[in-house]
């Protein structure tokens, strides 16, 4: 549905010239002093999308929460107050702050604005957690304007703040009516038990079931006419346009017919959100849909809505979607940056929501010393990913396709002497397939010497990868031809450049740092895929099999055959994980694998990572 690649590659282009693709873009934030971060902390925005990633309670939220009170009539108060509990502590004599840059078209240059929190008379009562605009300060690094006085853009001794649209969607508050309700809803109050079968409502469920009754009415009405106690029930009922419809199915990866969004008073809450998704089995409600079903259509129409050049900011948007699906929202979020000039800036645990993205738009956030948080200018996916706890640093991270082909990693290592060496590799299935891992994955990772990606065997493409030092560069047109025979993929390389043509050179330079990754970090299983390792290792099969798939279908048959019954996918990985566990010694394919991790392991203490 989206060319990622296509898009990424305009996003760079466009990045070039940021006021002038993005005319309201955030160029950067600093912070004086503000919540825990670090005095003086600065993160640069140099990209139309950022990625913000760090440890629970590093400061990802808190610098949304700036951004999101950045624009002007906006207040990060609405997001961070002080309590009796939580007292926001001030400076001496000085108040939380900071300071970011906009581009002033009149004055044809980046300048900066700073919103302070202030005590504010607001209807008559004391508000000591008002943010606005302040005149410019020396002491916060500020330049001081020496211009004409009258200016678009400037009040007296401030520029004002940038004016655009905010959407601010954390996903982990994105329920619908009902799960608010259910699982977070207060209990009918007790009743006295000579009270109780006249109460009609006694219980939560009994609840649901009374509005539920209302609930029908409102679908069934296709409107917002349905009153109750004089008051329309609904606020919003509508089908899904084709176009979001569209993009909520390519992202959770499922065929919807229709669904119908409901904004509804029921369920004792107050603008709650109830959507009716329609299969080709039938309708359902969100108390029988996903919690990410949810949070994705919710997004989906927010950003679909926002205007052009508006500020979106996402708080863990991985929220209960799978690695794919997560990969697929983010190739939305792209296509929608670069179509309509938006900045995005989320945060995330998540390495699916960082690949593809260019070193300079994920921000890593470290604690230091003093207990602060700063945060790192650039930061490479697969850095990332260790900061994440997704791969640990100083071992060899081997990446396989699925749970068998990471018991056929397991096994070979269990064969090697040393156990110190053992230790020193840890085995990860990652998603995507083998087309996803070199067309995705690869790019992301090609400044990393301490990985080796293992494929399925019927992945291969030829009988050999092609070392890059060997072709002329005169040949530099015939790379990607090449490279496709090759691996069968075209990877997504970042590419700078203008007006739809890539930079040539760069990309020559890029095709090649690709080859030659490949050639080293990249390598595949023997035979046509694990199952027919297991069933060659246990001499259940003297078959010569044709394709990967008559392999899997003799693997699921003597797994049934074994168990009685038909088994699942699961069940089958663990019989084969079984099998090869008794057999390993026996066979010749584990021993071919532990030469390739060996190799690894001495190319991996070599280099270094």
């Amino acid at each position: 549905m989206y060319d990622f690649s296509a898009d990424m590659s305009s996003l760079a282009g466009m990045s070039k010239a940021l006021s002038t693709a993005f005319p309201k873009h955030i160029h950067h934030i600093r912070f004086p002093l503000f919540k825990n971060m670090e005095e003086g902390v600065r993160i640069d925005f140099s990209f139309p999308i950022t990625a913000l990633v760090g440890a629970n309670g590093a400061g990802k939220t808190s610098v949304l929460n700036a951004l999101y009170g950045a624009p002007d009539r906006k207040s990060t108060g609405e997001f961070w107050f002080s309590t009796e509990v939580d007292p926001i502590v001030e400076g001496d004599g000085s108040p939380n702050r900071f300071v970011y840059g906009h581009f002033n078209a009149p004055s044809k240059r980046v300048v900066e604005t700073r919103k302070a929190r202030v005590r504010k008379e607001r209807d008559g009562r004391s508000d000591p957690n008002y943010w606005e605009p302040t005149k410019e300060t020396s002491g916060d690094g500020m330049e001081p304007y020496a211009g004409k006085v009258s200016i678009e853009g400037r009040s007296l001794d401030r520029w004002n703040p940038v004016k655009r649209k905010v959407i601010y969607i954390n996903f982990r508050r994105e329920l619908s009516a009902f799960d608010k309700y259910f699982y977070f809803g207060k209990e009918p109050p007790a009743t006295p038990i000579e009270l109780r079968k006249r109460r009609r409502i006694q219980s939560k469920k009994d609840q649901i079931r009374a509005d539920a009754v209302y609930l029908s009415r409102v679908i069934a009405s296709g409107n917002t006419s349905v009153m109750r106690r004089k008051t329309k029930v609904a606020t919003e009922n509508r089908l899904l346009t084709a176009a979001e419809l569209k993009v909520v199915a390519f992202v959770l990866g499922r065929h919807y017919e229709e669904a119908r969004w409901i904004k509804h008073r029921l369920f004792k809450g107050d603008g709650g959100l109830s959507i009716i998704f329609k299969i080709a089995s039938g309708k359902y409600s969100e108390a029988f849909a996903g919690s990410g079903e949810v949070a994705v259509t919710s997004c989906v129409v927010q950003v679909l809505k926002a205007p052009a050049d508006a500020l979106i900011l996402l708080d863990e948007p991985e929220v209960s979607l799978h690695p794919g699906a997560q990969e697929r929202l983010l190739a939305f979020l792209v296509h929608q940056a670069k179509a309509r000039r938006l900045q995005i800036v989320f945060s995330t645990h998540s390495p699916h929501m960082l690949i593809g993205l260019p070193d300079t738009a994920i921000k890593s956030f470290d604690q230091t010393t003093s207990g602060k948080f700063t945060v790192l200018a650039s930061t490479h996916p697969y850095a990332a990913f260790v900061r994440l706890g997704a791969m640990p640093p100083g071992k060899l991270a081997v990446l396989v396709e699925d749970p068998l082909a990471k018991s056929v990693v397991e096994q070979a290592l269990a064969l090697m002497k040393s156990s110190a060496d053992r230790a020193l590799f840890e085995v990860e299935v990652v998603s995507g397939g083998w087309g996803g891992i070199l067309t995705h994955r690869v790019p992301a990772l090609m400044a990393k010497t301490n990985i080796l990606i293992l494929l399925d065997g019927d992945a291969r493409q030829s009988s050999a990868f092609v070392d890059p030092d060997t072709i002329p560069e005169a040949n530099n047109v015939g790379l990607t031809k090449l490279i496709h025979s090759t691996v069968g993929v075209n990877p997504e390389l970042l590419v700078d450049g203008a007006a739809g043509k890539s930079n040539a050179v760069q990309k020559a330079a890029q095709q090649r740092k690709y080859m030659r990754w490949v050639l080293r970090h990249v390598d595949y299983l023997p035979l046509l895929c694990p199952e027919e390792i297991v069933l060659k290792a246990a001499g259940v099969s003297s078959t010569h099999f044709s394709t990967s798939q008559q392999a899997k279908a003799a693997l699921a048959a003597h797994a049934a055959s074994l168990a009685g019954r038909s088994c699942t996918s699961a069940e089958i990985d663990v019989t084969g994980a079984v099998l090869l566990a008794q057999n390993r010694g026996s066979s010749e394919e584990l021993q071919t694998v532990v030469a390739r991790l060996e190799a690894a392991l001495a190319s991996f203490r070599s280099s270094g990572p």
